[in-house]
C-alpha cells in the first residue's frame, strides 16, 4: 500500500491553489458600460460564440435588403435568401455570396 505524507498534500494544494488565482476578479463596471453602450445604439447584449462570451450584436443598416455579391451587404450577402445578413457579428456556418456572387460557406466560433 502506498503512503502519501501529510507534507505531499500541503505541497500539492498549495500547487493547487495558486494555479486556481489565475481567475481575474474584475468589476462588472467595463461590462454594465458596455451593455449600455451596445443597447444605445439598438443592439443587443448577450452570450455569444463557442466561448459563451458576453457581446454586443448589432444591428445592420442594410439588414433584409436584396443582394448578389459581397459588396452590395455591410456584413453577409446571404446565399439561400439573397439578403443581406440582419446583425454582426453571426456565428455558426454562413452561406454567403462572394464578390462574384458565388456560394462559399465560412465558419465562425
Amino acid at each position: 500500500m502506498r503512503r502519501i505524507s501529510l507534507s505531499g498534500v500541503v505541497i500539492g494544494a498549495a500547487l493547487l491553489a495558486a494555479c486556481g488565482s489565475g481567475a481575474q476578479v474584475t468589476s462588472d463596471q467595463p461590462v454594465v458600460a458596455e451593455r449600455q453602450e451596445c443597447e444605445a445604439n439598438g443592439g443587443r447584449y448577450e452570450l455569444g460564440g463557442r466561448a459563451r462570451q458576453p457581446i454586443c450584436f448589432t444591428p445592420l443598416p442594410d439588414a433584409g435588403a436584396a443582394c448578389e455579391k459581397a459588396s452590395d451587404c455591410a456584413g453577409f450577402c446571404l446565399s439561400e435568401t439573397k439578403q443581406c445578413s440582419a446583425v454582426t457579428p453571426q456565428f455558426g456556418c454562413i452561406p454567403h455570396l462572394d464578390e462574384a456572387g458565388r456560394t462559399l460557406v465560412i465558419c465562425i466560433d
